[in-house]
Formats: structure tokens, sequence, C-alpha cells
């Protein structure tokens, strides 16, 4: 606490008196979450066989124990218990020092012997993870490692956590998550001092606790006679696997994790979902619903659905009865209740509702909301009524909820929680009500979202939050008032499992990310600092590899990106976000080694160019190779305007690791880079329709040049009411007021039955002289509602959007 931060990672090296100048090993501190003081030491201790561990306090023991345990099971060291130690003599001593944090600790190496304070369990217990983080990596191993030192740095450490709430959520309903699965990841919360496990057990897609009162949610609830295939919006009709997706846990096996997880300090809330996402249940018990003649079925497929719970006394007492069991099973303080994505549709259909409004005294706002600033209607009032029942129900028991920001509308419950996930707004306006809140915004929170390139990346839900953008989210502004510091308790990364079918998946999506959301919550804003994060993380990977965890590699590999230089010119751009590593690229295709051209700075892209790079270190390469076409032409990094203005898909913008930045000159019509059927990510969307059926592309050349072809890519996606292009016309000018035509082409394709595809097409006129260039791409024709796309509301026939990528002039 007494130096700066940046001499976090090493200590000035020692220069021996004499004539040998021989140097002192340097100590370094690979430590996730980095604690808030620390001041780095000279010299090491070393662990021996018969070391005393003593133990002056009953709060350390249990934490003294299973250090002990571990280094018997990893190193064949026994470390020998005692209640006094011998003056002088080397030794670890855990000591209790009334006055510090609930979770803080003090840790004091030195030479000669290892000092733990703390006033509670959970001081010790995260002292001793910060030992285990200064160990050797094999400490997290289950057998022997022969030849290692077992030895810890010398460290002054003083730490105690930003925030209360360190959470991560998963999902076990989209795609449910075996039980060893659930103690591993328990584990890897713990070695990174998060203390909450949020359990989303109930959904549209399986209902995952046994309820004893209520057989039928495990006998029907917890299965689904087959899953969704691909991207929600890929196929349609949507594909599906024909195998029985099931699981749930007993209670038996659930009372069993909830202590694993009370043993490393953390709380694990569960999450039943009300009054929506409730498809599982109502498939369960019909007689919940507003329409209770219905047969429901367990949902094969994501999104959001009108079926929802019905506010009436059955609906109640049958929560209530699922309450008390959960309650049973879960000590926590906190129940989540959900509340997110309830549609108001069957509200507004059910005579009950209807009357229950009227009985209740609900309307529409006139007035928007003085908490809030909306206007809610009396449909989101009667959620608001909901919620409330149910929030005074648990507080009779002693508990309180938390539920997703959608709980504010209407009203928000007295002691509700908001978990802030649409954005911050959520929960600074929960804060600035005297309701505490937690942060959990999609942007950065959401570890569903693509990390690297979805060209090479698994199928995801979508959005772009790369380790760098998770790990630079402060969820309390700096100048943020008084009161908002006050009540948001914490912060949370979600993962929800659409898109990760299996654990692996799973570990891929949550981590490395995991870890930047850990160092957030723990670790002050003030103290946080990317480039030392990103030597830490390097050392976690060899810790997770022990582990099993099968993290994502992005950090090691190379990421291409191309930026418009200002001049009518295209940068390439190569970075990586592991540290001291040399990027080797290669222009022709062939692979690169450490004797490849290595990048120093950017260079400016000329013709086309097949590009791969790695990173390396030692001569020894460290990641994948990553592989990119890069199309430098005429018009490469120039700016154009297009008519109509594009939709909510802005090209790659979105596709720009959040290191570099975002290039709002070229977005993706410009960049050098074509689009892919994996992503829409890369595309440009125009939304067509009967008085606007095409695109309208300019841009000037900057001087005359020679052209004789224009090269463009569309996407072709029914299913997400896009069809690639059917027509285009290519015009030049010498003053960008008088166009002459020289080339139309109309498009014959062979569409595939399913799925996604690029294609490119290519306009080939007699060489021509131009300084202005106009292409105009007409739309691929109309599309029939709930024929080739989703039926929604609209007319029987649309006009077809577009989706550009990439247009070339050569």
């Amino acid at each position: 606490m007494k130096r700066g931060f940046f001499i976090l990672l090493l200590i000035v090296s020692f220069i021996s008196p004499g004539c040998g100048q021989s140097k002192e090993a340097v100590n370094e501190y690979q430590l996730i979450p980095y604690p808030n003081g620390l001041t780095p030491q000279k010299g090491s201790f070393k662990l021996t066989n018969g070391l005393p561990v003593v133990v002056q306090c009953p709060e350390a023991q249990c934490v003294a124990d299973s250090f002990i345990t571990r280094l018997k099971q990893c190193a064949l060291m026994n470390l020998k218990v005692e209640t006094k130690g011998a003056p002088g003599q080397p030794a670890i001593y855990f000591q209790k020092q009334e006055g510090l944090h609930k979770e803080g600790y003090k840790l004091s190496v030195s030479n000669k012997q290892i000092t733990v304070k703390a006033s509670t369990a959970n001081g010790f217990f995260y002292a001793v993870q910060t030992l285990y983080q200064l160990l050797p990596s094999a400490i997290y191993k289950r057998d022997v490692t022969p030849g290692l030192t077992w030895s810890i740095p010398a460290v002054e450490i003083e730490d105690e956590p930003r925030f209360a709430y360190r959470g991560l959520m998963l999902d076990v309903c989209r795609h449910f998550s075996p039980v060893g699965y659930i103690y591993r990841f328990i584990d890897m919360l713990a070695y990174h001092k998060m203390n909450v496990f949020h359990w989303h057990l109930t959904d549209d897609q399986g209902w995952r606790i046994e309820i004893k009162k209520y057989p039928k949610l495990i006998e029907i609830g917890s299965k689904r006679p087959e899953t969704l295939i691909g991207y929600y919006f890929e196929n349609y009709p949507q594909l599906f696997d024909g195998k029985e997706h099931q699981g749930y846990y007993t209670q038996k096996q659930i009372k069993e994790i909830v202590a694993y997880a009370a043993s490393k300090h953390i709380t694990v809330i569960p999450e039943i979902e009300m009054p929506g996402h409730a498809l599982a249940a109502l498939a369960s018990y019909p007689e919940l619903s507003c329409r209770p003649d219905t047969t429901y079925g367990v949902s094969t497929k994501w999104g959001i659905f009108n079926e929802v719970f019905c506010p009436k006394q059955e609906t109640f007492a049958f929560l209530e009865g699922v309450l008390d069991e959960v309650m049973a099973l879960f000590p926590s303080p906190y129940i989540h209740i959900g509340g997110d994505e309830c549609p108001k549709t069957e509200w507004k259909n059910c005579a009950h509702c209807q009357a229950l409004i009227k009985e209740l005294g609900l309307t529409d706002d006139s007035e928007p909301n003085k908490v809030d600033g909306k206007k809610h209607s009396k449909e989101e009032k009667l959620q608001s009524y909901f919620i409330t029942r149910m929030e005074k129900y648990l507080n009779a028991k002693g508990r309180n909820i938390i539920g997703w920001d959608e709980i504010l509308e209407g009203g928000l419950a007295p002691n509700a929680t908001v978990m802030s996930w649409r954005g911050v707004e959520g929960g600074l306006t929960a804060a600035k009500a005297g309701h505490n809140a937690i942060m959990t915004p999609g942007a950065y929170m959401y570890l569903d979202q693509y990390q690297e390139n979805p060209e090479i990346a698994p199928t995801t839900i979508g959005g772009y939050a790369t380790l760098k953008k998770v790990y630079g989210y402060n969820p309390v502004p700096d100048d943020a008032d008084a009161l908002v510091k006050k009540h948001i308790i914490g912060l949370q990364g979600n993962i929800w499992t659409e898109y990760m079918p299996t654990t692996d998946r799973r570990d891929y999506q949550a981590f490395p990310r995991a870890l930047a959301i850990a160092e957030t919550a723990w670790t002050q804003n003030s103290r946080k600092n990317w480039s030392s994060f990103r030597q830490r993380v390097e050392s976690d990977f060899a810790r997770m590899d022990i582990i099993g965890v099968k993290a994502c590699r992005n950090f090691f590999d190379v990421n291409i990106h191309t930026r418009g230089n200002g001049k009518n010119g295209l940068n390439v751009e190569l970075e990586t976000d592991v540290p001291n590593a040399e990027i080797h690229y290669t222009t022709n295709g062939t692979e690169p080694t450490n004797q490849s051209t290595r990048y120093t700075q950017p260079f400016l892209l000329h013709g086309n160019l097949s590009l791969k790079a790695a990173t390396f270190r030692n001569g020894k390469r460290l990641g994948s190779i990553t592989s990119k076409p890069l199309y430098g032409n005429l018009i490469s990094g120039h700016s154009f305007t297009v008519t109509p203005g594009a939709g909510w898909m802005t090209g790659d913008i979105w596709d720009d690791n959040h290191v570099l930045g975002s290039d709002n000159q070229t977005f993706g019509l410009t960049n050098g880079k074509r689009g892919y059927r994996q992503s829409y990510t890369p595309w440009v969307s125009f939304g067509m329709n009967e008085s606007c059926k095409e695109v309208i592309f300019t841009t000037d050349l900057g001087k005359t040049e020679s052209i004789s072809k224009v090269v463009f890519g569309t996407l072709h996606n029914p299913a997400y009411k896009a069809l690639p292009a059917g027509k285009a016309v290519v015009e030049i000018s010498s003053d960008g007021v008088n166009y002459k035509k020289v080339a139309e082409e109309t498009f014959r394709r062979q569409l595939p039955e399913n799925g996604r595809k690029a294609f490119t097409d290519e306009v080939i006129f007699a060489a021509s002289d131009a300084r202005y260039i106009r292409l105009t791409i007409q739309n691929g024709g109309t599309l029939r509602n709930g024929i080739d796309y989703r039926k929604d509301n609209g007319p029987a026939t649309i006009q077809a959007n577009l989706y550009l990528d990439e247009i070339e002039v050569y």
C-alpha cells in the first residue's frame, strides 16, 4: 500500500557487493485478482518437510488444514500443526487480528517466516488463495510433481475487496451441466476470490431442480424432445437435432454442492424464474397458465415466449410451495426470482388478469414514473404486484429477492435488489432510489458473446466482448454520487448456455474473461492496469491448464485489423494480448516462422494479400496461426456515401478488437476484408421496402484511374429476411455530377436450401477512366411471411433486405 502500482511485478535487481556482481532472483507476483495493497520484498520463503504451521485462532483452523492437505498431496510434504512456534524457527503463522475487513487479510512473507492475519475465516481463506497463486502452479495438481522447489516470494500484502458481491451466473437450463462441472466451476470462483455462484435453475427450456411437492417438474419439465441446431436465425423452418436433452439436480446433490461452496466461502443463489420464462413449469402444470386447457411443451428453441405464469391463487400457492423447498436447500440471504422478459400478451387477453387489474385499481400511467422516468402500463404494474407479493412471502421467511432490471417496471418491490443487465441505467436508477444494485450490463458482462473473430469462433448469441473490453468496465464511475457508490454492491458475469452444449464450450466462453470480472470485483479501479493484467493472465493459463479448464486461447494469437489512414489508404494492423511476444507474418499464404517478417508497425495495404501471422517468444510459437485474405484495391480505406443509410448492422466497427478501437471511416465496406457466413458481424445492413429496393454506393477515387472491375459481397439468409443482390449497375463520372453507365449485371444463382451463404460478385467491363464511381445494388426480390422466414405481423410478402460487405474497384 506504500508504493505505486507499477512496481507490482518486479523488484529492483539487487547487486551483491564484491567483484562477482551476482544478481538476486527478481520476484514476480502473478496474482489475480491483484491485491489492493502489495509491497514487494527481496528473497523468498522455502517450504520444507516438517515445517511448523502455527494456528493461533479457531477461525483459521479449517483453512490451515486444507493448506497442509494440499501440500501433502502435491509435494509429499508433511507440515505439522502447532499452537505455539519456537522463536527464530521458520514457520507459517495464522493469527487473528480484530478490526480487519471481514473478507480482508494481511500476508507477510519473509525469508524466515510467513504470517497470515485476518479477522474471520473468510479472510484467512482468501489469504491462502493468494499463497497458492504465489506457489508454483503445480499446487493445483492432484498428483506429485517431482523436482520442484516449493517457495513463496517475499512480500507484504494488506488486502480487502472493492465490492461485497462478486459473482458468476451459470445457466443450466438451456444446456445442463453435470455435477462434476459444477464443483470445478465453484473451484474456479474460489481460486479468484469470487463469493457468489448464481445458479439459473428454471427456464423455458428445462426445469433443473427437484421439487418433491411437484414431481411433474422433473418427470416432464426437465426434458425436452430435441434442441435447435445452429444460430436461431440461420434457418427457417428451424432445424433440430432430434435428441432428447434432459437433466436435473436432486435435492441431495444440491445440498452437497451448497455445502461444498460454503466451504469455499461462496454463497449459492438459486434463480427460480417468474412470471416469465415459465414454459417448462407450464408443460408440467398447465393449470398455472392463463389458458389451462392448453397443452404446453418444454421449449426446444431459444427466445421469449408469451406463455407465462398467470397471477392467480393456484400459481402463488405453487410458487410458495416451490420456494419453501428451495429455501430449505439454499441458506442464501437472497433468492433470485428472475422477473425479466415477461410479455404481457396473455395477461391482456386473460379475463382473470383484467379483473385483478381492476380490483387492484391499476391504470396506465399518464405521466412518467418518478423512479425511472417512464410510463408504465397497467399490465406492467400487475407484474410489480406479482413480484411484490412473492417478495413479501420471502421476506416473511427471512429472505430478500434479487431480480433482473425489468422488476423496475411498474414500481419496484420494497426490499428488492436489482440486477442491471440491459445496460447500466437500471442499476443506477435503482441505486438512486435507495435500492441495492448488482451491475451485469450485457455489453461487458455477458460471456455468451464473441471474444475473437467470429469467422473462426464457435457460434455464439452474437455481440463482441474482448478480454480487454470486459477488463475495462468500471461498475461505479469515479464521479458517481454517494448514493450510487453506496448501493451498487457488486458485479456479476453471466454465462447463458444456448450455444454451449458441452463443458468445454462453457469453459471457452467463461475463461479467461471471468478472470477480468474477478479482478474488477475485488481490485480498486485505481489499481487496475491492463498491461499488468496481461502479464498475470498468462500465468493463470498455466493454472487453468492444470485444473483442466478449456479456456479460449485467442489471448496467444494475433488479431488482424485494417484501418483507414485518413489519406485514402488502408493500414494493416496486427496486435496480440500476450505480453513480451514478437509477431511474425507472411503475405503469400505460407506459414510464418520466427524467421518471417517481424511486425513492428502498421503497414500500407497494397494489392491482394494472403496474410498469416503468429506470436513467438524465444523462437517458439505461442498460439495458433491467424489467417486473413486482404483485398487492397483502388478504394481501400476510402470514405463513401450510401443511400439509404445503413441499418442496425454497421460492419466491422463491431469486429475491431477493443485494444485498437474501432475504425469509423471504412466501416465494413472499404476495409479490405470480405464478409463470411459464420456471423452477421462484418456485414452492413440495409432495410428494403416497396419504395426502396436498392442501395446506392458512391465514392471518390481521389484522382482519375483506369478501372475495369467492381467486386462486392452480399449475404443469403432468408430466415433473417436477407437475400443476395439481384442486379448491379456501375456508373462512372469525372466530376461527381454527371454519371455514365458502363456496366449492368443481373445475377442468376444456385441458392442453398438451408442456412447462410456469402456471395461475392464481379461486374467486369471495358477499361474506362473515372474519378467517381456509383454502384447501385438491387435487392434479391421478395420473401414470403411464414414461409421464408418466421411469421410475424407484417404483410404476406416483403422486399428482402440487403447485407453488403467489401466493395472493391480494380
